[in-house]
């Protein structure tokens, strides 16, 4: 008997232990509803083993009484066509846009429980087994096919609901699941094809299954690489502001020492730092490179600040080999103002900006004459400060640029390194090469 339920169910049986294979390597994945799928093999199985027991019956292979084996089938078949229904209803469970629903679309499967239920009452209102074991259908035995066909129908209509703001084609197997429904439904209703009932909906319970665990860990790999896009964004916003108040913070210090000696110079630097505040509100609300030039005028306008202090020479000298190139904003006056505030001595120096084109990348380097500090071990404390360190971790994100900082007796020489496809010169080196 065992041996026969095999045979007759082998196709069907294969497709739900590669199944249960599958969720078994994919147990660690948190599939929404997977609960769902254990319920629909569940079903399924009690179906198959219903199904078995209805042949056998017909088949008089039980060796008991003829009104008995018309009650086995009438149970088997019974139990058969009540469940039905429920295994395409948890595929709808899977995919609906609210629990709201969940009552009303249980309907059908219930009104087709109750209309199958009174064959164990040998009510002829859904299905009689006849003397010879004959199948007739009864007058609301169609409840099991128009239930289907609603679930049917609500599969569908969820699913473009699920797919409108999404990608159409991932939609493909919810199309094939449903036109194999319909396939199997007309041919088991036609007998043109009976048998095939079983393994058609095991393979529709594999595809689905399969369908979402692959919609799934896209999901998540989208939802990852968001959340990996938001921390990088949120490193650069901590980091600016981390930078701002540095800057302003030390040219009111320059404002309000000159205003103490020079009302009129006092006014015109006041102008300067209204035009270096529009320009660092403006570096600091945009993640996108900035031309050169534009992130060189904020440099010499707060050099303009520091030179109106006469307490202080400073004195600047610009080698522009090239000037034509994007840079992340405010990743050159971070490290003039260290240069100034810790590299030269309170009386003055001299500090050097230079840009130069290497193979594959342009360099922008700075480099102060260090006469304030006696040698390199207390030279070097105070270079490495919180300007400089989120420049370098800004040109990293931003660019995949790099911050070189080489410190001596006589001073420090920091190289702001820039890819040329990133600065936007990658177009430019191809054309010259061809």
């Amino acid at each position: 008997m065992l041996a026969g339920f095999f045979t007759v169910n082998f196709m069907s049986l294969m497709i739900l232990s590669a199944l249960l294979a599958v969720m078994a390597v994919n147990r660690r994945t948190k599939l929404p509803a997977a609960d769902l799928y254990f319920l629909a093999i569940g079903l399924l199985f009690v179906i198959l083993i219903a199904d078995t027991a209805s042949s056998f019956a017909t088949e008089r292979k039980f060796d008991v009484s003829l009104p008995t084996l018309v009650k086995i089938r009438t149970i088997a078949d019974a139990t058969s066509y009540i469940l039905r229904p429920f295994i395409i209803f948890t595929e709808v469970l899977i995919i609906l846009p609210n629990r709201r629903y969940k009552a009303l679309c249980a309907i059908p499967a219930a009104v087709n429980t109750i209309i199958y239920s009174t064959a164990f009452t040998d009510s002829k209102l859904a299905f009689e087994i006849g003397p010879n074991l004959n199948w007739g259908r009864g007058p609301f035995g169609m409840s099991v096919y128009y239930s289907q066909f609603f679930y049917v129908f609500m599969l569908v209509m969820f699913s473009i609901e699920y797919f409108k703001s999404n990608n159409y084609r991932k939609c493909f197997i919810i199309w094939a699941i449903i036109l194999q429904s319909l396939i199997v439904a007309y041919v088991e209703y036609r007998n043109i094809l009976p048998g095939f009932t079983n393994p058609i909906t095991a393979l529709c319970i594999f595809e689905y299954y399969t369908y979402l665990s692959v919609l799934y860990q896209q999901d998540m790999r989208e939802t990852i690489a968001q959340k990996d896009l938001k921390i990088s964004r949120d490193k650069m916003l901590i980091l600016k502001n981390q930078i701002q108040p540095h800057f302003i913070y030390n040219s009111l210090s320059i404002i309000r020492s000159l205003a103490k000696r020079d009302g009129a110079r006092a006014v015109e630097c006041i102008d300067n730092f209204s035009d270096y505040l529009k320009a660092h509100i403006g570096a600091i609300q945009t993640d996108e490179l900035v031309p050169f030039d534009k992130e060189l005028y904020n440099v010499k306008v707060y050099l303009s600040l520091v030179q109106a202090d006469y307490t202080r020479k400073v004195e600047i000298e610009y080698e522009l080999g090239v000037t034509d190139f994007l840079i992340p904003p405010l990743s050159l006056e971070p490290i003039v103002e260290n240069a100034v505030n810790h590299g030269i001595s309170s009386k003055g120096g001299k500090i050097t900006l230079k840009t130069f084109e290497q193979d594959n990348s342009i360099t922008v380097r700075i480099k102060d004459n260090g006469s304030g500090k006696k040698g390199k071990d207390e030279y070097k404390p105070v270079h490495m400060g919180v300007g400089i360190d989120n420049t370098r971790k800004r040109l990293e994100v931003m660019c995949g640029g790099s911050l070189i900082m080489d410190i001596a007796d006589s001073g420090a020489t920091v190289d702001v390194i820039i890819p040329k496809r990133a600065a936007g010169k990658g177009e430019e080196n191809e054309d010259t090469d061809s």
